[in-house]
C-alpha cells in the first residue's frame, strides 16, 4: 500500500486580525489626526496625493503609491499641494519577521494593484460599507468573504516581499524556527555587549525588532537561562570587575556602566557576587 506524509506549509506572511478597513475620499484641505499603535498600517493611494508625516519624515505619495506602516510609529496623513485623494486604509496585526523590509514607499504593479482591487470587493462582501473605524460584519456575508480579504492582503505582502529581496541580493533569511531564535538571541546579545556603557531597555529591543516584549524574553530565556534584562545586569557586572581591578571607584563604574545610582549599583553587584564592590576590591588588591 502506498503511503502518504503531511507536508507542513510554512507560511512566510500571516494577518492575524483586522483592525480597520477605511476608504477615504478626501477633499484639499484633508488633515488625518495624529496616532500612534501597535498594529501595522498599509495605505494605497487610488487617485490623487497625501502626504505622510511619519515619525520625523514627510513621505510624498501619489496614485498608485503603498506605504506600510510599522507599528509604534507617530504618524498622520495631510493633503498634498491642496489636491484631493482617494485612499485605501487597512490596519492589521501580523508577527511576520519579512514585513520590515516593505516599511518604506513602494509602487504597486498592475498585478498588485489586481489584488488591491479584490480586497476592496471582498471587504465589501464582509463588512458593511462605508467602512468605519470600528468594522461591522453584514448580516449576510458572502461565504469566506473575510478569508478572502486575507488571503489576498498576504499575497499582495508576499509579492511586494519577492520584489524587495529581487532588488537586495544582500537580504538573507533564516530558514528554521530554531534558526530564527538563535539568530535573534545572537543579535540581541550582541546589541546588549554593545551597549555596556548605555542604557538599553527591553521597550527599545522590541520597537528594534518588531517582536513583542514577551516573546523576545520567552526565546532569550530559553536559550540563555536569564531574561534579557537580567543578563544584561550580568553583562554590566562582568564589566564592573574589570573596571575594579583596574582601580576604578565604585561610584565612577556607577556612573560609567549608567546604574541608577550607587547604591543600586552595589545592590545589583551583592546580587551576582554576594559582595559590596568595596568588598571585591579588597579582594584584588
Amino acid at each position: 500500500m502506498r503511503k502518504y506524509f503531511n507536508h507542513p506549509i510554512k507560511k512566510a506572511v500571516i494577518v492575524q486580525h483586522f483592525i480597520t478597513i477605511e476608504s477615504l475620499d478626501v477633499s484639499s484641505a484633508f488633515s488625518y489626526p495624529e496616532e500612534i499603535h501597535a498594529f501595522y498600517e498599509f495605505a494605497y493611494i487610488d487617485s490623487g496625493a497625501i502626504v505622510c508625516n511619519l515619525e520625523t519624515e514627510k513621505i510624498q505619495l501619489k496614485q498608485g503609491d503603498f506605504l506600510l506602516i510599522p507599528p509604534k510609529k507617530r504618524h498622520f496623513y495631510s493633503a498634498a499641494e491642496n489636491r484631493s485623494a482617494a485612499i485605501f486604509i487597512v490596519c492589521f496585526q501580523s508577527t511576520s519577521e519579512f514585513l520590515p523590509l516593505l516599511c518604506k514607499k513602494n509602487s504597486l504593479d498592475g498585478e498588485m494593484k489586481r489584488l488591491l482591487a479584490e480586497i476592496v470587493k471582498e471587504s465589501k462582501s464582509a463588512f458593511q460599507f462605508p467602512f468605519d473605524k470600528k468594522l461591522q460584519l453584514l448580516k449576510k456575508p458572502q461565504f469566506g468573504a473575510q478569508q478572502m480579504v486575507e488571503n489576498h492582503i498576504e499575497e499582495l505582502l508576499i509579492r511586494l516581499i519577492r520584489n524587495e529581496l529581487k532588488e537586495n541580493t544582500q537580504i538573507q533569511f533564516v530558514s528554521t524556527g530554531v534558526e530564527l531564535e538563535n539568530s535573534l538571541v545572537r543579535d540581541i546579545v550582541a546589541l546588549l555587549k554593545e551597549n555596556l556603557y548605555e542604557r538599553v531597555s527591553l521597550e527599545q529591543i522590541s520597537e528594534s525588532t518588531y517582536y513583542s516584549k514577551t516573546y523576545l524574553n520567552t526565546i532569550f530565556k530559553k536559550n540563555m537561562g536569564h531574561s534579557i534584562m537580567q543578563y544584561y545586569s550580568i553583562l554590566k557586572i562582568q564589566e564592573a570587575k574589570k573596571l575594579l581591578r583596574e582601580n576604578v571607584s565604585p561610584t565612577a563604574v556607577s556612573n560609567r556602566l549608567c546604574f541608577d545610582s550607587p547604591t543600586y549599583f552595589t545592590k545589583v553587584f551583592k546580587k551576582y557576587t554576594n559582595m559590596t564592590p568595596s568588598e571585591y576590591k579588597k579582594t584584588i588588591l
